[in-house]
């Protein structure tokens, strides 16, 4: 048997790990990996916020287009959205051609399909459109409900478009 300096057998106050020790190496193990959860579920709620202010974004510039589409709606004053819109008699059957509505009723259909995007696509999903302001623009506002920690929260994005030069 091989000795030490001491005098003493090699190994013989070694005796492993006692099982305080393992267990708290366990607990700080668990406590890491909870940690690295609650860092992943806040990842993934922060994603999804992202992409619900994407979409409230890309449905903002889809009405703007259609604005800039339908110059004589926009003199007519027709992008109201505290008007209820239908979706015009001149579209409510397929084989009616679109070229046969007039710049209001495309107008109203605009906004009617626009909110009825923005309900599909955003959790409570609204938009409104006011203006023109004395410079000609007007501002279009998304409106979404969010759910964090604190509950539900209702967020909006809105920005400003001249449609008419």
């Amino acid at each position: 048997m091989h000795k030490n300096v001491s005098g003493k057998p090699c190994g013989a106050n070694n005796r492993g790990f006692s099982l305080l020790e393992v267990l708290v190496a366990l607990l700080v193990l668990m406590v890491g990996l909870l940690g690295l959860t609650s860092l992943e579920m806040m990842a993934m709620r922060k994603n999804h916020d992202s992409y619900l202010r994407n979409q409230a974004i890309l449905q903002g510039q889809d009405m703007a287009d259609r604005m800039h589409a339908n110059e004589a709606g926009v003199k007519a004053g027709a992008y109201d959205t505290t008007i209820t819109t239908t979706v015009p008699v001149c579209l409510s059957t397929s084989t009616t051609p679109v070229i046969n509505c007039t710049p209001v009723q495309i107008a109203r259909y605009d906004i009617n399909e626009w909110n009825t995007n923005n309900a599909n696509l955003l959790p409570s999903g609204a938009g409104t459109i006011t203006g023109p302001d004395v410079n000609g623009r007007f501002t279009i506002t998304e409106s979404w409900t969010e759910i964090d920690e604190g509950g539900a929260d209702t967020k909006s994005f809105s920005f400003k478009v001249k449609p008419l030069p």
